[in-house]
């Protein structure tokens, strides 16, 4: 009965990494022509503009189709890590990382000048203690959140806050939107589900199941509060081991 458990278990890992490893392969391909449509729409942006005739209807068009192919993109991206979720393959590399500067990092990177206007709000409390995760993971959830964050709110900036506790970093993302129906809070981190009251707005319900997974994979935790006010999704970060500063 065990040995037939077992090769019942093989099987099932087997099908997994194959079905992990078509959708590799799946997304390398729609990887390939989403490069070229974007390296030649910075070509035609760079030529038409020294030929002077980048007029504000085709500067417009042109950052509208830079906006998709980068959604597009993500989402190809989202696909590939959820695929790498389910077969058990993520793996993380972790390191001393000052959040604090990391969070000014993905501001200036990821969140600088935008058309709207908007900014990033970072407040900081507490005495700065390091933290042990996965930078490249950590990128994924903090710019996740503060993506939604801005897709979210209603014309107001969103805050990303850092609060230096005494045995752990906590992170809060707050958004001042249309809030999650509390019948979805549950779902909100179920690969696929969206919360219903989403609308038009763009996403494959991917994120929040990746970011749940990256925190976990960093000995996290998350939660999430919401209203009518607006959402805040709370994080929580043991110190580095080898930081022994009280």
């Amino acid at each position: 009965m065990l040995k037939t458990i077992d090769t019942h278990a093989a099987g099932e890992k087997s099908f997994m990494e194959m079905r992990y490893e078509y959708i590799s392969m799946a997304t390398h391909e729609f990887k390939t022509p989403i490069t070229a449509i974007s390296s030649s729409i910075e070509l035609l942006e760079t030529k038409m503009q020294l030929d002077e005739l980048m007029l504000p209807f085709y500067k417009r068009n042109l950052s509208r189709i830079k906006e998709e192919i980068t959604i597009l993109s993500n989402m190809v991206d989202d696909i590939l890590i959820t695929g790498s979720m389910v077969a058990g393959n993520p793996v993380t590399r972790a390191e001393l990382t000052n959040a604090t500067a990391f969070a000014r990092m993905i501001k200036q990177q990821y969140f600088h000048q935008r058309p709207d206007k908007r900014l990033l709000r970072i407040k900081i409390s507490g005495t700065r203690r390091d933290i042990y995760t996965d930078k490249s993971q950590l990128t994924g959830i903090l710019t996740n959140l503060v993506s939604n964050a801005f897709k979210y709110s209603q014309g107001q900036d969103p805050t990303l806050s850092l609060h230096y506790r005494q045995k752990e970093l906590c992170i809060k993302v707050k958004d001042n939107g249309i809030g999650i129906p509390e019948k979805d809070i549950r779902f909100l981190f179920t690969p696929y589900f969206r919360a219903g009251n989403v609308g038009n707005r763009e996403g494959a319900g991917l994120g929040l199941a990746i970011v749940k997974c990256f925190v976990n994979a960093n000995n996290g935790t998350i939660t999430v509060s919401s209203d009518t006010t607006g959402t805040v999704f709370t994080l929580t970060f043991p110190y580095a081991p080898t930081d022994n500063r009280e």
